[in-house]
This record gives structure tokens, C-alpha cells and sequence, in this order.
């Protein structure tokens, strides 16, 4: 809910329009005898803050008066700011109020209060709840982007009044960040949800092309004598789990029993009112739901959310400037990489405003973990402490064969707004090693030893390196004009020493990359990105980007960096009506192209495409779209991998529609299909490829939603890379690979704080490698034209099959404010890996999935939070 709320805030704040006076602000009042909770703002210390009832029609009617009346107070203390909504309807029978889990509650009737305590224009807090209590909250930060993964502690309680609805707000503000002025003005805004009508309401006006929304807020006046609080937050946690899993990996049994106990805690302290600090040691995020699986036949590495709440909150800062909706490039930071191949023993963020223009962010973790040092089949159950480990308890078999590879991560940040709209930004990044290095007999040990001692250890494949970039973001002053950008630096570090040749010198530390780039220690790589244009106003908008990635360029130790040796400059045009017009309440159209060239002295094409998209939102609130895309034919350098031989890809064209219904209906749909085709290219046939998602949302009941999402496609290429036969020859082969994916969720909401959700997906797919061919690298390249048939390896050498289930189900309860009790079950399945002796099985059913290894785990996790 809170996700379409910002959405429409970014198009929805401007100077206030007030019913008498509009530009008048709203005034607080310092709050005198106790204000109760329970949204009915019944208290005699309510009527000391002025009524504030200015609201105006933003959407579907922009500009028009609201159909209902909204009024809105203000108190503060010392220690928090309350927010009273009286949301007037003359028909309270028919205020939707479903329930649903926090930062996840269904459409319906809800209020938003949005500050910007710093009233600099560039962060503003939210703080949403819906008519049945259930809470939201995000961040709004650099002007147009919004991240609801930002969680505060903070209470709310509606109530069901006689003429519509209630709602009563306590906001610590330990949960803000605000300077020690004597007097003070804050950025502020509320907006209403009318969800029977599709209403929204605000307290203040900008029409929906308008950009700059944060410089246009509200203010909150009459914020006086707030005191600097040292406030201290501590949420200790201790974790139980029990896990049944087989004791070789790949073996459906036998299956041993895994008792494990963890324990740690996290530290949140004010320092003053500019910074915060906030400590983790031994983090467990047992209740997070898994991954999507997902198939990926790509070279490039896919890009999954961050969904850990330590690095979740607070980290609006160490995100790289990049449009609404787009990923940077070249991104330093990147939190997923702590913490997923080696548990983490402690971290620390550093985050905040020392000064009017200056914020700051330092984030340090380190990761380290024990291993069994035995082999899988000769499990050890004696239980022990680890040094490695020291909040960890469990037998020695529960830990995974090989240790993983100590390392430090440390990100630091630093931003400065001269002005509003103008900010100047600085970014470091280090990956370290900690321990001994890889040396040349540890790298030339065998992957596959039995003996996990015999094995190549971790370190030797562990990424480190650092990064450091300088960025700026400038914007005009109403928001339309934008110019952004970045530089980046980085040096490789790591990696393992090699010989050329048995009894041949030792080489110094090397990596070779996915397109052949060679990384030796040390080496160093740049890059730069820029992107300048108009983002609001109508109808006409543009964008022009440039990118360049040396080769050289390696951010992936802490960063995300999709690709190296590229240049690429796109350009794109659009013509936007945000009001609508005849049968739409808004709709859009864009045009691009885009060209992507190497940048290692080749100048080879990469990519070369046009596309146009256009969507558009009904008057029956129902949203469809369709978008076209041509590539040309160009150059693949990263297929045949780590080798520097570029691939010839064919020309090809797709096409896509979409529709998604009105969400406020007790039934959704939303559904969407794709085809394309590839040129007939030489002795390569043109291939079509297509593919098909829908989404179902029934809610049967205002506690019940389930969620069904199908996605089928059909994957195909008419050359994909297989192996090198002979030195110089690369063999290929088409490849067919369908893949179907079926998620179901389910939720059930007992009270806004106690909640019940399942989640359960299922995913199979095969791939079959048909017309073997081959060719030699000629000049580096491989053209479709040179292929000639080849002979064809065995079927178990490349066709491959996976089959999986994951099943996830979590019973949260909040038993008292920011204190949790979670109950977690999940299991992982896969089918029986095949192994060639039998036909490759065809086919998208499951087959023998349910003779597969599974692995049941049982969690109980309990937190306390304490707060002075």
C-alpha cells in the first residue's frame, strides 16, 4: 500500500492549498496531560493543537475539493510527535478496512503523514496505517526515489467512529533526524486514501507532472524547545532451530538431526541529534523469506533485493545516484554480498548530519565462520564452540565442509548539499581478506577431493578489492531539470597464483574475467556514468546517458557491476500525460535506442537496439501496456567465457503487452505475454522464443489474501557456447530451454501484529543442446557464418534438468512494541540430479522431486527490544 502511496506522492507534493488561506502551515502544540492511543482523539490536550482541514482532490479529479473532510493535529513532547487524523465520511459503512502484515497492507482507506525534520529537501520520513491499524513506513530521499525496506518503531491505533474514521500516530523522535535549533520548521505533509472512490487527498497541491516534491512540502510550525536526548535502543535475540537435512548433500538419505542455538543482539544509539549508530553482533535472519528461484542462462549475474532489516534501514545514503526506478551501473555498494557465503560476527553503521550540508556514512562488517573439516559422509555430532563462531552452538556436522573465507567490508559515504538540489557525493568500498593468502599449492589442490582438507580452501576464490567514486546530482529548482552522474575507480585484489605450466614459475595473483580480461593483483580500473534531461513537466520529456567500464573495472567485491569493457549512450524521448485525457486518467509513450561498444581497443558492437513503449491507466482504473524492441546484430564477448573470443548474435525482434486490474477489487489480475524471434543467420536457424506471467490476488476475507503467480517461458538460441574440443575450436550448439515457475502466498492476519504467511514455490525446467557446430576463434571472433557441423558429446555433458520446492511459513507476533516472537518453518527440495543414464525427461512436471533431498527446518526466534 505504502509503495502506490509514495508513488503517487512523488507527483503529489507542492506548496499547501489551504481551504481559507492556501500556503498557511500547519502549527503544533506542545502536548500537556496524556494522549491515549486508540484513534479516537478524545483527549482534552487534542484541542490545544490548531485543526488543520486544507486538503485538496489530487486524484482521479486533480485540484477539485476533496469529497470528504480531513482534519488534522499536532502535538509534541520531549520524546515523540503525535499526529491526529479525523477522516470525516459521511458513508462509514463503507470505509475499507482489510488487514494485512506491516509495510504490506492491501488498498484501502489510510492516511500517510510525511516529515522532512531536517527541512532540507532531501529526506523526508512516512508513516502510513490504514483504517483497520495495520502500519507502513519508508524514506523518501533524493527528490523522486522512495524505499519502504526503512523500518522505525513507532505506534498507531485506528478507530471506527460515527461519521468515518480515526487515527492517533506516536512518533519517537529518536525515529527522526532534526537539528538542536531553539525553534524550529519542519517539512510536512498527510494524505488520504478514499479507497472506494480511488480519492487521494493531500494537504498540499502539485500537479502530477510537477517534479521537486520534497522542496514544495508543507510546514509544521510551532516546534519549540526540543531538547537533544542521548536515546539507546537494544533488541537482544536468541534462535533455536532444529534442521533435518541429508547427510550428503545430494542424497536424498540418510537424514540426521541438527540442533542448533544462536544468540546476539542489536544496538541502535543517538549521538545527539546528527548521528546514529547501530551494531549487530551474530545477526540471525532465519525469518526472511528465500529467494526467488529463478532461471538465469545468462553470463551476467543476477540482481536479487536486499531483505535483511540491518541492511535495510538507514541506508538510503550509501545508495549511487541513478534516476527513479534505475539501477547505477556501476554501484560500490552492494550489501548482498555480506554476510551470504559466510556468516557475519559483528557490523556497525555510522550514519547521519554533523553539519546543515554535510551527511556521513560508515558501515564495517566482518564475516567469518567455522567448518567441519570432514567429509560429509563421516558426519561428527559432538557439539562445540568455535572461535570463529563464538555465539554459534551446534555439532561439528552442521557446519559446511569447507571454512569460509574471513573477510572485512567497509563502506564509507559522504554527501554535500551546498544547496537545495545540488549535492556532491564521495564513495569508498573495501573487500579484505583476513588470514593467510592463497598459495600455489593451496590453488592447485582438487575442487573435488573427498577430503574437504585436500580441497581447494575458500580464500583462494574469495573476491576483495576496493572502490572509491565521486558523484554528483543537480536539479533545477522545480525539479524538471536534472544532470547526475559519477567517476569511479577500483583495484583488484586477491585471487590465486598459477603456473603456466608444470615446474613453470609461479604467477602473482590473477582473476580472469567472464569476457577474458585478465585481473592481475592490483590492478586498477575507471569508469564514468552521466545522465542529464527533463523529468517533469508536459508533454515532452528526454534523457541522454553515457557509461563507460574500462576493462579493468571490477566493483563486484562489495558493489554490483553487470558488466566491464563496455561504452555505452542512450537517448530517449517522452511524451507524457499525467492527467489524461478521453478514456484515460494518464498515459505515456517512450521512444529509445541505445548502442553498447567494447572499450578494450576492439570497438566491438555489443548491443545495438531501438525500442517504443506506451502505457496508459482507464477510467475504470485498470492499467495496460505494450512495448517493442529491435536488436541488430552485434557482438557477445562474455558467451564463450574467460577465453576473449566474441560470439556474432543474430538480429531479433519482441513484443510484449500487459494488464493489470483495478486493486481494489476483492479479486486482481495482472497478467502479461511476450514472444520474439531471432534471424536465420548462415547455417544458424532464426529461433522464437516467447513467454507468458499472470498474478491472482483473491481476498476472500478482510484477514485473508492469497497471492498465485505463474510465469512460463520458452527460451531458445540458435548457438550457444559448449566447449573448446581442440585448442582455438569452440563447439556450440542450439539450445531449448522452457522454465515454469509457481508461487503461491499465503496470509492470514490475526491483529495488525500477529500474522501468519506462507510462501511456496515450485519451479522445474530442463535444456536440450541440438545442431552441434563448431568454428576457430578468426581475429578473436566467431561469425554464425563459419560454423560447420560438429560431432555431438555425450547428452549428460549439457543437457541439464532442475526441479525445486521451497516452502517458507512464519507466525510473527509483535507481543509488545518492537519485540518479536517468530515461529519458521521452511523446507528446501530439489529433485534427483540426473546423471545421463537415463533420457533427459522432457518435460515441465515434477519428476521425482519427491524422492529428492529436502532439508525441514524448524526455527524458533525471540526478541526483546528495549529503549531509553
Amino acid at each position: 500500500m505504502i509503495r502506490r502511496s509514495l508513488a503517487l506522492l512523488a507527483a503529489a507534493l507542492a506548496p499547501p492549498a489551504l481551504a481559507a488561506a492556501p500556503g498557511d502551515p500547519l502549527t503544533a502544540a506542545r502536548r500537556q496531560g496524556e494522549i491515549v492511543l486508540d484513534g479516537r482523539l478524545e483527549e482534552p490536550g487534542w484541542a490545544l493543537a490548531p485543526a488543520y482541514d486544507g486538503f485538496v482532490q489530487i486524484f482521479p479529479s486533480e485540484g477539485a475539493a476533496p469529497s470528504e473532510r480531513t482534519e488534522v493535529r499536532v502535538l509534541f513532547d520531549d520524546r515523540a510527535l503525535y499526529v491526529g487524523i479525523a477522516a470525516r465520511d459521511r458513508s462509514p459503512g463503507e470505509v475499507r478496512r482489510p488487514l494485512g502484515r506491516r509495510d504490506r497492507a492491501p488498498y484501502s482507506d489510510a492516511v500517510t503523514v510525511i516529515v522532512d525534520s531536517m527541512h532540507d529537501h532531501r529526506a523526508a520520513y512516512a508513516f502510513e496505517i490504514n483504517a483497520a491499524g495495520v502500519q507502513s513506513d519508508a524514506l523518501l530521499f533524493e527528490d523522486d526515489t522512495s524505499t519502504s525496506d526503512w523500518d522505525a518503531v513507532w505506534e498507531g491505533a485506528t478507530a471506527a467512529l460515527a461519521d468515518g474514521w480515526g487515527a492517533e500516530l506516536r512518533i519517537p523522535l529518536a525515529a527522526l533526524r532534526f537539528s538542536n535549533a531553539p525553534v524550529q520548521t519542519w517539512g510536512f505533509a498527510v494524505k488520504r486514501v478514499v479507497a472506494r472512490r480511488h480519492e487521494e487527498l493531500l494537504s498540499v497541491h502539485l500537479p502530477r507532472g510537477a517534479r521537486g516534491q520534497l522542496a514544495r512540502m508543507g510546514s509544521l510550525t510551532g516546534l519549540q524547545g526540543l531538547a537533544p536526548v542521548q536515546d539507546l535502543e537494544v533488541a537482544p535475540y536468541t534462535a533455536a532451530r532444529l534442521a533435518f537435512r541429508p547427510r550428503v548433500s545430494d542424497v536424498p538419505s540418510p537424514r540426521d538431526a541438527d540442533p542448533v542455538g544462536d544468540v546476539g543482539v542489536d544496538v541502535r544509539a543517538s549521538l545527539g541529534r546528527a548521528l546514529s549508530l547501530q551494531g549487530t553482533v551474530n545477526p540471525d535472519f532465519g525469518q526472511v523469506e528465500a529467494d526467488e528461484i529463478i532461471q538465469n542462462l545468462s553470463s551476467f549475474e543476477i540482481f536479487f533485493p536486499e531483505k535483511r532489516p540491518f541492511f535495510t534501514q538507514g541506508m538510503d545514503l550509501f545508495q549511487p545516484v541513478a534516476l527513479p526506478g534505475r539501477r547505477s551501473p556501476q554501484q560500490l555498494f552492494y550489501s548482498r554480498r555480506i554476510g551470504l557465503d559466510a556468516p557475519i560476527l559483528g557490523a556497525v553503521k555510522l550514519v547521519g548530519k554533523p553539519t546543515g550540508t554535510l551527511q556521513v556514512g560508515i558501515l564495517d562488517a566482518l564475516v567469518t565462520g567455522a567448518g567441519s573439516g570432514l567429509p560429509e559422509a563421516s558426519p561428527d555430532r559432538s557439539f562445540r564452540l568455535d572461535a570463529a563462531q563464538p555465539f554459534h552452538f551446534g555439532p561439528r556436522s552442521s557446519l559446511p565442509e569447507l571454512a569460509p573465507a574471513p573477510r572485512n567490508f567497509l563502506a564509507g559515504v559522504a554527501r554535500w548539499q551546498p544547496a537545495p538540489g545540488r549535492t556532491l557525493g564521495a564513495t569508498v568500498t573495501s573487500t579484505l581478506p583476513l588470514g593467510p593468502g592463497c598459495s600455489i599449492s593451496d590453488a592447485e589442490k582438487d575442487d573435488e577431493a573427498e577430503d574437504p582438507r585436500e580441497r581447494r580452501p575458500a580464500r583462494c576464490d574469495a573476491l576483495s578489492g576496493s572502490a572509491a567514486a565521486l558523484d554528483w546530482s543537480l536539479r533545477s529548482r522545480d525539479g524538471e531539470w536534472f544532470l547526475l552522474g559519477q567517476v569511479t575507480g577500483s583495484q583488484s585484489l586477491g585471487g590465486a597464483p598459477a603456473r603456466a605450466a608444470p615446474g613453470a614459475p609461479v604467477s602473482s595473483p590473477r582473476r580472469t574475467l567472464a569476457d577474458g580480461t585478465v585481473l592481475d593483483e592490483g590492478e586498477l580500473g575507471y569508469g564514468a556514468h552521466a545522465a542529464v534531461g527533463r523529468a517533469g513537466g508536459e508533454p515532452w520529456r528526454f534523457e541522454l546517458h553515457w557509461e563507460y567500464e574500462s576493462p579493468t573495472l571490477d566493483l563486484n567485491a562489495l558493489g554490483y557491476q553487470r558488466t566491464q569493457n563496455e561504452q555505452l549512450g542512450r537517448a530517449l524521448v517522452r511524451y507524457v500525460r499525467p492527467s489524461g485525457g478521453g478514456p484515460f486518467h494518464t498515459y505515456s509513450v517512450v521512444s529509445g535506442v541505445q548502442g553498447q561498444r567494447t572499450t578494450d581497443g576492439r570497438g566491438l558492437a555489443r548491443m545495438k537496439q531501438l525500442w517504443l513503449s506506451a502505457e496508459a491507466q482507464l477510467r475504470s482504473y485498470q492499467w495496460v501496456g505494450c512495448t517493442g524492441v529491435v536488436e541488430l546484430r552485434a557482438w557477445d564477448v562474455r558467451e564463450i567465457e574467460e577465453s576473449g573470443v566474441a560470439l556474432e548474435r543474430p538480429r531479433s525482434t519482441f513484443g510484449e503487452c500487459w494488464l493489470s486490474l483495478d486493486p481494489s477489487k476483492a479479486v486482481f489480475l495482472e497478467g502479461g505475454a511476450g514472444m520474439g524471434r531471432s534471424e536465420a543467420l548462415g547455417p544458424v536457424q532464426g529461433q522464437r522464443y516467447w513467454g507468458t506471467s499472470g498474478v491472482v490476488v483473491v481476498r476472500p476475507h478482510a484477514r485473508v489474501e492469497s497471492r498465485f503467480d505463474v510465469r512460463y517461458e520458452v527460451s531458445r538460441w540458435g548457438a550457444r557456447y559448449v566447449d573448446e574440443p581442440a585448442p582455438g575450436v569452440y563447439r556450440f550448439a542450439g539450445l531449448e530451454a522452457p522454465s515454469l515457475s509457481v508461487t503461491l502466498r499465503q496470509q492470514v492476519v490475526l491483529t495488525p501484529r500477529l500474522t501468519l504467511q506462507g510462501y511456496v514455490q515450485l519451479f522445474t525446467s530442463f535444456g536440450e543442446y541440438r545442431a552441434f557446430r563448431q568454428a576457430s576463434g578468426v581475429d578473436r571472433k566467431v561469425t554464425l557464418a563459419s560454423l560447420s557441423p560438429a560431432e555431438a558429446p555425450g547428452p549428460s555433458e549439457n543437457d541439464f534438468r532442475e526441479g525445486a520446492l521451497n516452502l517458507n511459513a512464519v507466525l510473527r507476533w509483535e507481543y509488545r512494541l518492537g519485540s518479536t516472537l517468530y515461529l519458521v518453518y521452511t523446507r528446501a527440495q530439489r529433485e534427483l540430479e540426473w546423471d545421463g543414464s537415463a533420457p533427459l525427461a522432457s518435460t515441465l512436471r515434477p519428476v521425482a522431486l519427491g524422492a529428492g533431498p529436502a532439508t525441514d527446518t524448524f526455527l524458533v526466534k525471540w526478541t526483546y527490544y528495549w529503549a531509553r
